[in-house]
């Protein structure tokens, strides 16, 4: 008893600080690192190892492709979040799912661009909010959900020469692709 009550508690810090760490990020004007040559697979995998330690990303099956070494000018620690909370969302939705929940993650490069694309085999994007996705405080089916998650998500990408899309949702599956220039520096 003491064990779950403990599981309970961590999970529930976990989920504050998140919270608070949204709107802190929220509220931030502009982004505070400094841009620096790094590659983008890394960052997209740190993201991935992250999401699979959070409560929602446990009992989901998330698959990524081999990753193309592909480097970009990038603030790693925003690029991570904004990742984080797509792969996050993509967790959660896949889990109400009626088949085994599944995440996939896809990383391109073409051209001067770099692509991070996102499944979930979940139950689709309501219509009643697509326009609306990526308003602040904006959030459908999460009752925990702050609605700043894919708000962040496009701000970072557009600190980043980008942007978030919502390219693709139905019962079957969502799809969400994060794009970014690769050479932000020389522009």
């Amino acid at each position: 008893m003491r064990a779950d009550l403990l599981l309970e508690i961590q999970e529930a810090v976990l989920a504050m600080t998140e919270r608070i760490e949204s709107l802190l990020r929220f509220g931030s004007s502009g982004r505070k690192n400094p841009l620096v040559r790094a590659r983008v697979s890394l960052v997209v995998e740190k993201a991935v190892a992250a999401v699979k330690f959070h409560p929602d990303g446990r009992n989901v099956s998330i698959t990524a492709g081999k990753f193309p070494p592909a480097e970009a000018d990038i603030d790693a620690r925003n690029l991570e979040s904004a990742i984080y909370n797509l792969l996050l969302n993509a967790c959660q939705a896949a889990a109400r799912s009626t088949h085994v929940p599944e995440v996939k993650v896809h990383l391109a490069e073409v051209d001067e661009r770099i692509y991070v694309t996102i499944l979930d085999n979940g139950p689709g994007i309501p219509a009643s909010v697509r326009r609306t996705l990526f308003d602040p405080f904006v959030t459908a089916g999460k009752p925990n959900g702050t609605g700043l998650g894919l708000t962040l998500a496009r701000r970072i990408a557009e600190e980043h020469g980008g942007n978030v899309c919502l390219e693709e949702s139905n019962r079957e599956t969502t799809v969400f692709t994060l794009n970014l220039t690769k050479n932000k520096l020389s522009q």
